[in-house]
């Protein structure tokens, strides 16, 4: 071969396009060897054995759409023999008479392989439209940068199907052969040869005349001094050839995709808002008239989307998982047609635009007014029959899935749309007045609502003045609003109308739209006679010339006039729609998160306005072309963050409908949506655990005996496949079928994910070797059975998930750090599609116990999230999305509640994980844990919802299809004017008998009992001493300690053996022997009742010495006389016997409010243990009000009410208090790391991170300084980030960074072992339980520390 050509691409003529489109285009075109269009190495694709002479003839077979055989090795046709056969005879006869090609594998390897590409190239036409699958024809053999490259000359796409053992290739109708382009631009900048007879080939009937073309490049190269270096060979692989036609798109129509407003914003770098041409967002929508002309359910966040669109305004549409984005894309999308817009809707992913495509078509009627160009799945035949489909409809007539709901005989009979929108408004107009009655303020006092909770806090008694004025102004206010007259039974039927009228409405939205669609379609074709009838006549040409690129080039505006709505992928809109014109009004993309900038501007280009819609927190957009992805590349920057960062019109879906168990979806809200997600509770969120067996429900965890192998295990197993978990796989191949068997009569809705592809190709490949037909059925059938992996879940979802975790401890038994791509940048995104996809049910198997997986070890928050979220699995409880003292604490709903639980049923208020809550949840007392009725009030959240759909229709409705059997409404004037008919109604609904109460029987409490017994005397104590027994400890004797309390013990009481002389309280301030008893007094009480508020213990010492009552002045005699020396007074106004007591944490007593003369004379502390146990004790989906509930019940043996003075407040506090503990949750350490010393308590700090909390018994934030190696409080200043010196320590909300934004440098200074003594904590004090408290994905020991 002759030297080649010096000249360089500075030779080559610069592009023209400004320097943003220069960049999109460089994302875009991979001009690097690792592009396989480049340099096609030899274990990329497979070689087809085709003698030279006949690649020619293989061309035209493929283009003719002849299937060809794939064998394996020698082949040899049926009835010759070896004797006298020459092989390029036999692949001659081969190919021509049986059209067989031999593949270059042996028998084994070729189903492998082939598996292998069949399976990735699906894959990529689902994920994002385009066929990568082709055969590359000829091959140059070329130097560059010191490396011989052996570039495809000519591809043709193609499929591979499978049958049995058998693979056969078939023609990809909506492609074409095509010559390398992206091997063209390399070796002309590379060689400075333009390659034009291979650039601009010659054709024949078939397509390239491939003889002709070679011989043509070869003639080129050997007038250029290049010999010998075309061969004609011929590979089937995958090569990614979408992104040039993208890349063209810009070349050549730059100028026109910029003129959109929004990419021309773009262009110029988004530094500034974007100004939207169609104007503000308006500010005085209607919500309720936006919802009522959409034709599937939608909240009012939808709708505001959809108002949006139609407006003409490109807006980001932030949807995170479950959300209904795609029922809002739907919505969107017909009331765009609607109004008499063309749309284009964008999605990579083939199941995004499946799911839309078939709510429209089976769901609203107008599937013939679609054309779904998204990938080869859409051959040239297939739409032109869609096209004659659409040109065929006429008004009156039924669309494609319409079916009977829009004949014309119904039609005729429906109400007119107007008329019933008319009768909506009037019927909104009483909904509302019903609730502007309700939280219009009084013109001089509070609402009717406000006064109802006031009088609801107050008790409700008659004989308190403020309850009797407060009574006095709600009956004022009722008279003004007229509630006085509200009638619950004629509220509810207008909303059943209201509900009955908007489904008519939505019944005749489709003839409506079709009026409006075919209207305009025939105006347009009217306008255009001539081409109108050229384009009938292509359309019914049983064999057209015309590909479906050439069909829109030429009828474009007749085509969207015929079907106004396009589904497309970025690559098909660059394959099929010339890039020199407009096609459509608004263009929507889908999964806009996994779009990038340079594939979404071209198709955003096609229209006037854009709605971006995706998940921020999902699935980032794969690395651009020539980039490299792993631990240190960065991501992709997405269409979506692009959008977001230029100041769009945002809006946000809230609303989750996917998750039927709570616990699904708990994790994320709280981990990645700030707990902003409204998530509807079932009767399976109150149950107890989770279940993992066939159609169950929940989050489980099965730990297998798993290992796996990496590339280096291959010498020592040949047989096992590298980056697999075998045991794992098949754990998981054998749930799989024992769902399938257990759902005999449908196939289950079940879907496996895995961490990698090799791990996902294992268990499809063995689930196919099953022999059960219904497990390949399942993985056929929509909502069947898919096998994916991390990096091509989204947009699925199952009623059931498996999720197959594949790593494993070594050799060694240590647990690698390294878990594939969830180690890469944005890994914590890809954990979250992974484990928001299951509607029912998540199975993780794992072969490691998530302590093993030390996180802290590790930067990477996706390795994190993964070891917080086993533990949660394996725990069986899921996170709150907010701490439980956000939930509201509604007296009005308290006073229904107890009512109720008087009635005798089993009552839990405010229940559910997020911010929407179910007000009531009713249990019949010998089925406490079914629940039977969900109750909604019409409190402050239901006030808050925006329009009628989201505050009566909608919650309801989607309980319902949670589970729930029955739903009530309670209105508040309803409970007002007769709250025993409530009651009675309810106890019904629940299954149970209503017994009205008597006077003897009923045992509710009033809050002025409550408040009276709250101000009682504390000589209370000297009757109560009998009735209380051994509760209550007479005389003066100390009670020895007998070590820490444990929580839950009776509140003791101390009470004197008789009563002493006044004069020696009278002398106790001068008398040295008076001060002495004094003291003793005191001693003997704190000793008894200690922690004990300064004032009550002065109040017992006054009762002591024959005082009933106990003034100021002689408080201040009693604390002067005695001083703090004889006790531990501490900084919260608490006495203690000695300082040891009050380092240890105190535990709560139980039923002290019956003791104490108010809440707040118990110890702050000993409330928040009582939380923490009430949180400990209780579901996570407890509301605030529950919690208190069950610690009422604990502080007092009566039936006390939370509107007791003060009892709500403090424990709202110490919640609060315990929520900052635990705001990071813990998890338990492998092993320990505390060790007890002689004085003090040894810390050793090595393999931890070295911020983290100990909980110290006087409950300070502490620190551990090197230098004076002994626990101090801490101060302000010594929460230091950068300052690697101090083991921080805290109890309380926490303060500190997370652990992976300290530097490397100080994460390997603070992880070597050092030891840190703990000075004074544990000296002389008895055993004492200290706790180790890391950040949410660290670690947590409790260890025993004894002197």
């Amino acid at each position: 071969m002759n030297r080649m050509n010096s000249m360089t691409s500075d030779n080559l003529p610069v592009s023209k396009a400004p320097t943003p489109v220069q960049n999109w285009q460089k994302s875009l075109l991979d001009r690097s060897l690792r592009n396989p269009l480049i340099n096609r190495p030899s274990r990329h694709a497979v070689e087809l054995r085709v003698p030279p002479a006949l690649i020619d003839e293989l061309e035209d077979l493929v283009n003719d759409k002849e299937y060809i055989a794939l064998a394996a090795g020698r082949y040899r046709p049926a009835g010759l023999s070896d004797d006298g056969l020459q092989q390029e005879q036999i692949r001659a006869e081969s190919l021509l008479q049986e059209r067989t090609v031999e593949v270059e594998l042996a028998p084994k390897e070729r189903v492998q392989r082939l598996q292998a590409l069949a399976t990735s190239a699906r894959t990529a036409v689902e994920e994002t439209g385009a066929n990568n699958l082709y055969l590359a024809i000829g091959t140059l053999h070329w130097d560059s940068d010191g490396s011989r490259l052996h570039s495809p000359l000519i591809l043709i796409p193609v499929n591979l199907e499978r049958i049995g053992d058998d693979f056969r290739l078939i023609l990809d109708e909506t492609g074409a052969s095509t010559p390398n382009y992206s091997f063209l631009d390399r070796f002309a900048r590379d060689t400075g040869i333009e390659l034009t007879e291979l650039r601009s080939p010659k054709l024949d009937e078939h397509g390239i005349d491939l003889q002709a073309t070679l011989d043509g490049v070869r003639d080129r190269l050997r007038r250029a001094g290049w010999d010998d270096v075309v061969t004609p060979t011929v590979h089937l692989g995958l090569f990614r050839f979408s992104p040039y036609r993208m890349w063209n798109d810009l070349e050549d129509h730059w100028p026109t995709i910029s003129a959109n407003p929004l990419v021309a914003h773009l262009m110029a770098g988004g530094h500034h808002n974007f100004v939207d041409p169609a104007g503000p967002a308006h500010t005085d929508l209607d919500i309720d008239e936006a919802t009522q002309d959409l034709p599937l359910a939608a909240d009012s966040a939808q709708a505001r989307i959809v108002a949006d669109a139609v407006a003409g305004r490109s807006l980001v549409v932030e949807g995170p998982p479950g959300t209904g984005k795609s029922q809002t894309v739907s919505n969107l999308i017909f009331r765009a047609l609607a109004t008499g817009r063309t749309i284009m809707f964008v999605a990579e992913k083939k199941s995004a635009l499946d799911v839309v495509a078939r709510r429209l078509r089976e769901e609203t009627g107008i599937g013939d007014l679609l054309l779904n160009l998204h990938d080869n799945g859409m051959k040239p035949t297939e739409v032109r029959r869609a096209l004659r489909r659409a040109l065929a409809l006429r008004r009156g007539e039924p669309g494609d899935g319409a079916g009977s709901e829009v004949g014309a005989g119904e039609v005729a009979e429906r109400s007119n749309p107007a008329v019933l929108r008319s009768e909506l408004v009037g019927i909104r107009a009483e909904l509302d007045t019903y609730r502007r009655g309700l939280y219009e303020p009084a013109p001089a006092g509070p609402s009717y609502s406000g006064l109802r909770e006031i009088l609801a806090q107050l008790g409700g008694s008659e004989d308190s003045a403020d309850s009797a004025a407060a009574q006095a102004a709600l009956e004022e206010r009722a008279r003004a609003t007229g509630l006085d007259a509200f009638d619950a039974a004629a509220h509810n039927r207008l909303i059943d109308r209201y509900r009955s009228t908007l489904q008519e409405l939505r019944a005749a939205l489709t003839p409506e739209l079709l009026d409006v669609v075919l209207a305009h379609r025939d105006q347009v074709l009217q306008g255009a006679a001539a081409r109108a009838e050229a384009l009938r006549s292509e359309l019914n040409r049983r064999r057209s010339a015309m590909s479906v690129r050439e069909l829109i080039r030429t009828y474009g505006d007749l085509i969207t006039a015929l079907t106004p709505c396009l589904l497309v992928s970025p690559d098909s809109v660059a394959r099929f729609f010339p890039a020199d014109r407009r096609y459509v009004d608004i263009v929507v993309f889908d999964e806009a998160s996994q779009i990038r900038v340079a594939d979404a501007v071209g198709a955003m280009g096609r229209g006037r306005s854009a709605v971006v819609v995706g998940d921020p927190k999902q699935m980032p957009p794969t690395p651009a072309a020539g980039e490299t992805r792993g631990e240190q590349a960065a991501e992709a920057d997405s269409i979506l963050t692009r959008c977001l960062d230029s100041g769009l019109l945002q809006r946000r879906l809230t609303w989750h409908y996917r998750s039927r168990v709570e616990s699904l979806i708990a994790f994320s809200t709280r981990h990645y949506y700030d707990g902003k997600l409204l998530t509807f509770p079932s009767p399976l969120t109150m149950a107890a655990g989770s279940d993992d067996g066939p159609g169950g429900h929940g989050i489980s965890l099965r730990r297998v005996r798993g290992r796996y192998f990496r590339p280096e295990d291959r010498a020592r197993h040949p047989s096992a496949s590298p980056n697999t978990n075998p045991h794992e796989a098949q754990r998981v191949v054998e749930e799989v079928l024992r769902h399938v068997e257990a759902s005999p009569e449908r196939l289950p809705s079940l879907g496996v994910i895995t961490f990698n592809d090799r791990q996902r190709d294992l268990i499809e490949n063995r689930l196919r070797k099953a022999a059960s037909p219904r497990v390949i059925e399942a993985l056929d059938a929509r909502d069947g059975l898919f096998v994916r992996n991390l990096e091509n879940v989204q947009g699925e979802e199952r009623d059931t998930i498996l999720f197959s975790v594949t790593f494993a401890a070594n050799a060694h038994g240590d647990l690698p750090l390294n878990f594939g791509v969830l180690n890469h940048a944005g890994g914590e995104r890809r954990l979250n599609v992974a484990i928001t996809r299951a509607r029912r049910q998540i199975i993780v198997f794992t072969s490691f116990d998530p302590q093993d997986l030390h996180a802290e070890r590790t930067a990477h928050r996706g390795v994190k999230d993964l070891r917080a979220y086993l533990h949660q699995a394996a725990e069986g409880r899921a996170p709150r999305a907010l701490p439980a003292s956000q939930s509201p604490l509604n007296w009005h709903r308290r006073e229904i509640a107890e009512a109720l639980d008087a009635a005798g049923l089993v009552v839990h208020t405010g229940v559910g994980h997020s911010t929407f809550e179910i007000d009531l949840v009713l249990a019949r007392a010998d089925q406490p844990d079914l629940p039977t009725v969900a109750v909604m009030l019409d409190g402050p959240q239901w006030n808050k919802r925006e329009g009628v759909v989201d505050r009566d229709l909608l919650p309801v409705e989607v309980l319902h299809t949670m589970g729930w059997q029955r739903v009530e409404r309670v209105w508040m004037p309803e409970w007002v004017a007769d709250p025993k008919a409530v009651v009675a109604r309810l106890v019904t609904a629940a299954g149970g008998y209503w017994v009205p109460p008597t006077p003897s029987t009923t045992v509710l409490e009033s809050g002025q009992a409550a408040r009276a017994e709250d101000a009682a005397s504390l000589t209370d104590d000297d009757s109560k001493a009998d009735a209380r027994g051994a509760t209550d400890v007479g005389g003066e004797a100390p009670v020895p300690a007998s070590g820490p309390r444990a929580p839950g013990e009776e509140y003791t009481a101390w009470t004197p053996a008789g009563v002493r002389p006044l004069e020696i309280l009278d002398r106790a301030s001068t008398d040295p022997e008076a001060r002495k008893v004094l003291v003793e007094v005191a001693t003997a009480i704190c000793q008894v009742e200690a922690p004990i508020s300064k004032h009550r213990l002065y109040v017992k010492i006054s009762r002591a010495f024959g005082l009933s009552r106990t003034v100021k002045s002689r408080e201040e005699s009693i604390r002067a006389a005695l001083g703090e020396a004889f006790a531990y007074f501490d900084e919260d106004g608490f006495v203690w016997a000695c300082r040891d007591d009050a380092l240890a944490a105190p535990a709560y007593r139980r039923n002290a409010l019956d003791h104490v003369g108010s809440i707040q004379e118990i110890h702050p502390r000993e409330l928040v243990g009582l939380m923490a146990q009430a949180c400990a004790k209780n579901p996570e989906w407890a509301s605030q009000e529950d919690l208190f509930r069950w610690a009422l019940k604990r502080l007092s043996a009566k039936n006390r009410s939370l509107g007791a003075r003060g009892v709500a407040e403090a424990l709202t506090k110490a919640l609060k208090d315990v929520e900052g503990v635990r705001a990071y949750p813990p998890a338990p350490l492998s092993r320990s790391y505390l060790m007890p010393r002689v004085r003090g308590l040894k810390v050793r700090t090595g393999d931890l991170p070295y911020e983290h909390a100990v909980q110290g018994p006087l409950g300070h934030r502490w620190v551990t300084e090197r230098s004076r190696r002994r626990l101090r409080p801490a101060g302000s200043h010594l929460h230091r980030r950068r300052d690697p010196c101090h083991l921080s320590a805290f109890l309380g909300s926490p303060r500190h960074a997370p652990y992976q934004d300290f530097s490397p440098v100080w994460r390997r200074r603070c992880g070597r072992a050092r030891s840190h003594s703990v000075g004074g904590m544990a000296r002389g004090s008895p055993a004492r339980m200290l706790s180790l408290a890391m950040p949410k994905d660290h670690e947590q020991v409790a260890v025993e520390v004894s002197s």
